[in-house]
């Protein structure tokens, strides 16, 4: 099973809101390292970077997680 983020949703929100992955980490306590990671397709890395994004876009996991087999 592999996790990827839907990053085409989560930049349009990005987008909308106003917000960047400096403030996404910032709002989340993480790194903004482990925020571009994730947003550029590398990897989710860290379990607290999924919450952050959600958060900071006012989304659910549902909303931007992808499970594949």
């Amino acid at each position: 099973m592999k996790i990827k983020l839907d990053t085409k949703k989560i930049y349009l929100a990005m987008a909308e809101r106003g917000i960047t992955a400096t403030e996404i980490a910032r709002q989340g306590n993480v790194s903004q390292q482990a925020v571009s990671n994730a947003l550029n397709g590398n990897r989710v890395g860290k379990v607290k970077v999924v919450p952050a994004i959600c958060k900071a876009l006012e989304m659910s996991a549902k909303d931007i997680v992808i499970i594949e087999d």
